[in-house]
């Protein structure tokens, strides 16, 4: 979820909230003060009764107060204090019972007390009420829907230079040399990252290159004595006066010597790879490539009784041929020593889509880890564990897709290619 949708689904509930307590708040807050007004003018009428009387000994006529009512009756008790009510009475005219407010105080005539009682009807009121109500909540919720729209597009502006730098990071690879420029910002904050980030950038590339030449350095400073030391047990291994403990030793040694060899020979090609040597790229007909690869391997799959299963289909690709032929006889290689007595090997080629199936130990190689540089499902293994390594560096460098996948006890790499 990006940073505007997340804040937009915290703080649209918290707006929302405010909006409906506000809007409750504000028709309750007009209400009372329209009826504190509405008092006021009942209080009004019963001073200018009141003053009424006391001039004239007399209860005012009916057209004296307009639209008002008023109800007198005798009282004998005491003096009340004046007081409000709200009910609802029936309105002929609305034919309807509608709410009436009312005033109800005493006064005395002829030395005689009455209750006098005076009310008007609150619809109109009411009506204003929701007016001025709705009003309000119409205005507020203009106001937050404008601020929503504006926080959105001010924050998508503002943060624009920030998803800008997750996209030329997104591309960024060690090794490649690519030169990444970050664009000046108006906000501090943003130059800032930029800055460190930049500077991490050149000190990783740094380092990567630093390694990668230590890499190449010490792989051809151990290709000369490791070359020698090999040519030396030959001669020794050849000798007629060792016995067999020493045969046997220096078998041993020369088995040691050999994987050190194609260790060093390994890390070599991987360090030539990181260094885009392989840059030459042709038009290569992968049909005739994987059909040599087959008759060179036939005699091997026959001693280790393997059945190969074969639908190749015309197919190309623009790539390195000495890449191509590496990766070739890597991802073979691995289907023939990694699988079992009387097993069988899947070939299909497709005009984008090599897939290269094969029996071999019943679980899967975890994904996770599979292309790492020396990683070995079995430790004892004789492998060096940089094969699967330098097939994804080169399908890197091709711009080849690849899938490993287990099904149906069957070990399977996919290669995909526009």
């Amino acid at each position: 979820m990006k940073l505007i949708s997340r804040y937009n689904q915290i703080s649209l509930p918290v707006i929302l909230g405010l909006f409906l307590l506000s809007g409750l708040g504000s028709y309750i807050w007009i209400d009372n003060i329209l009826v504190d007004d509405f008092d006021d003018s009942l209080l009004e009428q019963s001073q200018k009764i009141s003053a009424y009387i006391q001039k004239n000994d007399a209860f005012p006529k009916p057209g004296f107060t307009d639209e008002w009512h008023i109800s007198i009756q005798q009282n004998n008790n005491k003096e009340i204090v004046p007081h409000y009510a709200t009910q609802k009475e029936y309105d002929v005219e609305d034919k309807a019972f509608v709410p009436y407010r009312s005033l109800t105080f005493s006064c005395v005539k002829n030395n005689k007390r009455y209750l006098i009682k005076i009310s008007n009807s609150m619809e109109a009121l009411g009506g204003l009420s929701r007016s001025i109500a709705l009003i309000s909540v119409i205005t507020l919720l203009s106001v937050i829907i404008a601020t929503l729209l504006l926080s959105h597009f001010l924050l998508k502006k503002l943060w624009k230079p920030f998803y800008n730098t997750l996209n030329l990071l997104k591309d960024f690879k060690l090794g490649s040399y690519q030169k990444i420029k970050f664009e000046k910002t108006r906000t501090d904050e943003f130059d800032f990252m930029n800055e460190q980030i930049n500077t991490m950038m050149h000190s990783a590339e740094k380092d990567y290159v630093l390694l990668k030449e230590f890499t190449e350095n010490a792989s051809h400073e151990l290709q000369t004595p490791l070359s020698i030391i090999r040519s030396k047990l030959d001669l020794i291994i050849q000798g007629e006066n060792l016995s067999d403990a020493q045969s046997r030793a220096m078998e041993s040694a020369y088995h040691g010597i050999s994987r050190l060899v194609n260790l060093n020979q390994s890390l070599l090609l991987l360090s030539k790879i990181e260094n885009h040597q392989f840059n030459d790229k042709i038009r290569i007909n992968l049909k005739d490539k994987i059909n040599d690869k087959l008759f060179q391997l036939e005699e091997f799959w026959l001693e280790k009784k393997l059945t190969l299963h074969a639908d190749i289909n015309e197919a190309y690709i623009f790539a390195n041929p000495s890449l191509i032929d590496i990766l070739l006889n890597n991802a073979l290689s691995n289907a023939s020593r990694h699988n079992i007595l009387n097993g069988n090997i899947t070939i299909s080629l497709s005009s984008c889509q090599l897939r290269i199936t094969n029996t071999g130990l019943n679980s899967s190689i975890d994904p996770t880890r599979i292309f790492s540089r020396f990683y070995k499902r079995e430790q004892h293994s004789s492998n060096n564990g940089l094969g699967l390594s330098i097939i994804k560096q080169i399908c890197d460098q091709a711009e080849i897709l690849v899938n490993y996948t287990f099904e149906n006890n069957q070990h399977g790499f996919s290669f995909i290619w526009n």
